[in-house]
């Protein structure tokens, strides 16, 4: 059985997917998801606080997105390289107790399975510099862990 984070990660994505492409609230989608989508408590809590997290904060997140991603415009990525690098980047810059490394090397292997064979490079290169620009970005009271609490 996968790792709970990891589930947690899918979900999200899947979420985040859903959001983007129907362009419904979240806790719209929220609501008829997890009618559909089994998962332990714990696993959807921590899907919960990235897609929560990654949609409250896309005014900090975006930005990031388009400085490190020079010469590509987030609305012509594709949709499941946009929603992982936005929930990657929520985690980078808001989570501080879950390691860069971590973050980064699951949203590749994320890439490698739900996206296409060049998103694996794409997003590595981008989330790294994401990485480098550290939560300085982000105002300290937003720094969360992401346990619940």
């Amino acid at each position: 059985m996968r790792n709970t984070r990891t589930q947690s990660r899918v979900l999200a994505l899947q979420m985040l997917y859903q959001i983007e492409v129907t362009k419904v609230p979240i806790r719209a989608v929220q609501e008829c998801f997890w009618q559909v989508n089994d998962a332990s408590k714990t696993v959807k809590e921590f899907a919960d606080l990235l897609a929560e997290g990654t949609m409250e904060h896309l005014g900090t997140i975006d930005p990031a997105i388009r400085s490190a991603a020079t010469h590509w415009k987030i609305d012509r990525m594709p949709v499941v390289d946009r929603c992982l690098l936005r929930s990657t980047t929520y985690e980078l810059l808001y989570l501080i107790d879950i390691p860069p490394a971590v973050s980064i090397n699951e949203a590749i292997e994320l890439a490698k399975k739900y996206s296409t064979e060049d998103s694996p490079q794409f997003i590595n290169a981008i989330l790294d510099k994401i990485k480098d620009m550290g939560t300085e970005m982000v105002g300290l009271a937003d720094l969360r862990t992401s346990r619940s609490e």
